[in-house]
């Protein structure tokens, strides 16, 4: 039997200019973070890419959690990430979180089990939208790392109840049958992001 493990992402446009002073905004600073990390970023040399470096940490276990937890809403300061940013816990869920900094951006991936996730970032073209841009990476990603002909993948999401806009989270889809790799889309500003994860099959016993 296959043990599901999910994925989460989510990446920041450092360089957009209606984020640049949030560090400054001590109400934003304290709805995001617990008490700990308020403190962190208040003695960071650079408290703004710290901050956002915990909010995209939280918005990837945000992620995940909501595709355990169907519906639920998103309260920042309810995840906790660990001083070394490898991992974020909400309640008794705790996940591994994988970190990268760029000048331009900064991206966390946040998930369950032991495997390694698939990624990727990137600039999009502007006359491409955001969501089509990052759609297009997830089947790149997944085509290449799984030896597939992308025109028979595509990125879908159905329509589900149980999540507060009505549609379940994304999924890869090759030739109509659902892929075994948990998928997560994100984009901010010129940048889009995905992450995959494969799921685990456990070894047969003899």
């Amino acid at each position: 039997m296959t043990t599901v493990h999910h994925v989460g992402n989510d990446v920041i446009d450092l360089r957009d200019p209606a984020i640049a002073d949030h560090h400054q905004r001590s109400r934003f600073v304290e709805r995001v973070c617990t008490p700990e990390e308020v403190a962190r970023v208040a003695a960071s040399d650079d408290a703004n890419r710290l901050l956002w470096t915990l909010f995209a940490a939280k918005e990837a276990g945000f992620k995940v959690v909501a595709k355990l937890t169907p519906g639920i809403a998103f309260s920042p300061r309810r995840f906790v990430v660990d001083a070394q940013c490898t991992d974020v816990t909400h309640d008794d869920v705790r996940l591994w979180l994988e970190v990268t900094q760029e000048q331009d951006w900064v991206h966390a991936i946040a998930g369950q089990g032991s495997g390694a996730p698939l990624w990727a970032v990137e600039r999009r073209q502007p006359s491409i939208g955001e969501s089509v841009a990052a759609r297009d990476l997830a089947v790149r990603v997944a085509a290449d790392h799984l030896g597939l002909d992308r025109r028979a993948l595509i990125v879908e999401r159905v329509t589900d109840e149980r999540f507060r806009d009505d549609l379940g989270p994304p999924r890869l889809l090759h030739e109509g049958e659902p892929l075994e790799l948990d998928l997560s889309l994100s984009h901010d500003g010129p940048w889009v992001a995905c992450a995959l994860l494969g799921q685990e099959t456990p070894a047969a016993s003899d």
